[in-house]
């Protein structure tokens, strides 16, 4: 095997070790948040001593010892089942976070009622920035530690706070969570409070009927409830945005406004070189096509193909797509030439980062090239010496993708461009390019450091051969006469 087809020394799907050490330490300050919430709340403002009736020594040691177990519990859960989460320590300290703040609410609102708790809010906020699973299983927690403050501060007479806290957290936790498609806008987001309002309302309804309450107490245990459920539409469409600033992090609000053509990065590309505009346009067709084929967020990827070649707003007249005769390599030497087009993947993160994109989507910059060789002016050099040409030195000096969309983009990029580039390309055509593409990309190790498989890779490439009938399809040819168009 030649150097240049040995797979990437960066051959690992495991996080790092610093990173579990780091999410404990994320954990261990939840832990002390919340307890130090509980026991404040304890010594000023609890009404009851609960169904355990312990003193305070006793009782602080055992909530202690309680919340350990829940956050343990979740931390199991997050490095065992989500262990990709550990990728990226802001989404885990985000998402904490957010769990961290619902529960201190909760348990300051308890001091007011305990229909006030908000039982969906967890799922609400954490929805926007995960999968729908760690919503829903953040919201369960929450509601576990909310249900343990009040069996062990409420009095016994509101004990059927307890149920209706189970009952509506578990139902509302899973409408918020699974009720709608995982896409968001603004209508999206007021049915989905609006629905889990209702089915929490539902939930007092069969709470009452079962332990035969009296009616009186009804109406103003409704407007604790109706109050939560606005509550928690409030506080979802002022906290969403706030964490995407504070964190950095892509929502499918964030990722709207990262493709819109007025974005400041996509608003340069489209004026100052428009030629990669539209071959990011195109990609980005592909690119949505693909990620939906194999489960991956179209948005994202959308986004992600948008940005990949910011990097060429530093040097615009030396990318062939933004060329109108005149080549400016034609007159510098090859290895030159690498250089300043290897540098627009670097010089792209770069862009993204001063311009505060998402750090999903600007690794893309530097990622979507790995570390293959510029074969092009690889060959010119070799062409203008009778030597032996070292192709580490034509190689780009980005990263291999490190997970699906990175993977996606790379062939959607390199798959657009060499179809616009074929003689009379059919599917069959486009279907053996592919093929080749990624064959190529597997021997070279590209797709080494990132969970891809052969069965997305092929579903990858259907996506594409069935796309391109659309994207490149032939128009009737017009006769064009001297008074104009005649069709």
């Amino acid at each position: 095997m030649s150097e240049a087809e040995k797979p990437s020394k960066k051959i690992s799907y495991a996080p790092p070790r610093s990173a579990y050490w780091w999410t404990a330490g994320i954990f261990a300050i939840v832990f002390a948040v919340i307890y130090i919430s509980l026991v404040v709340f304890v010594h000023f403002a609890a009404t009851g001593s609960g169904i355990l009736g312990l003193d305070d020594s006793q009782a602080y040691v055992l909530y202690a010892f309680v919340f350990l177990f829940f956050i343990v519990a979740l931390y199991i859960y997050m490095v065992v089942s989500r262990r990709e989460l550990l990728f990226s320590l802001k989404r885990i300290g985000a998402m904490m976070a957010l769990f961290t703040f619902v529960v201190v609410v909760n348990i300051v609102l308890l001091a007011f009622s305990a229909y006030l708790i908000c039982v969906a809010l967890t799922a609400m906020l954490i929805l926007p920035f995960s999968k729908k699973r760690d919503a829903f299983v953040l919201n369960i927690f929450s509601c576990l530690v909310t249900l343990f403050v009040l069996i062990a501060t409420l009095e016994h007479s509101e004990f059927p706070a307890v149920a209706f806290t189970l009952i509506a957290g578990l139902l509302g936790g899973a409408v918020a969570t699974y009720s709608f498609p995982t896409s968001m806008t603004r209508v999206v987001a007021l049915l989905r409070s609006f629905v889990t309002g209702c089915v929490t309302i539902v939930a007092y309804f069969v709470l009452l009927s079962t332990y035969r309450l009296s009616v009186a107490p009804f109406v103003e245990k409704i407007m604790y409830i109706g109050l939560s459920a606005a509550g928690e539409l409030l506080v979802t469409a002022v906290l969403v945005p706030l964490v995407e600033w504070i964190f950095n992090l892509t929502s499918d609000f964030k990722l709207m406004e990262l493709i819109n053509h007025k974005a400041p990065l996509i608003h340069r590309l489209s004026v100052e070189a428009p030629g990669t505009f539209n071959h990011c346009l195109a990609v980005a067709n592909f690119a949505e096509i693909c990620a939906d084929a194999i489960g991956e967020d179209p948005y994202l990827a959308r986004a992600c193909a948008y940005y990949h070649d910011v990097g060429k707003l530093c040097n615009v007249e030396y990318f062939t797509e933004n060329q109108a005769g005149y080549n400016p390599h034609d007159d510098i030497l090859p290895e030159v030439s690498a250089e300043i087009i290897r540098k627009h993947t670097v010089d792209g993160y770069e862009l993204c980062k001063e311009n505060r994109i998402p750090e999903e989507v600007a690794r893309i910059t530097i990622e979507h090239h790995g570390t293959l060789p510029i074969m092009y002016f690889y060959n010119k050099a070799k062409s203008l010496t009778d030597g032996d040409v070292d192709i580490e030195e034509y190689r780009y000096h980005g990263e291999i993708p490190t997970g699906k969309m990175g993977a996606i983009i790379m062939i959607c990029d390199s798959a657009e461009a060499a179809i616009r580039a074929m003689d009379n390309p059919t599917g069959d055509k486009v279907d053996r390019l592919l093929r080749g593409m990624i064959d190529d990309r597997l021997k070279q190790g590209q797709f080494d450091n990132c969970e891809i498989t052969m069965k997305d890779l092929t579903a990858i490439r259907l996506a594409i051969v069935g796309a391109y009938g659309g994207l490149f399809h032939k128009r009737i040819k017009y006769n064009i006469k001297r008074d104009g168009i005649n069709v």
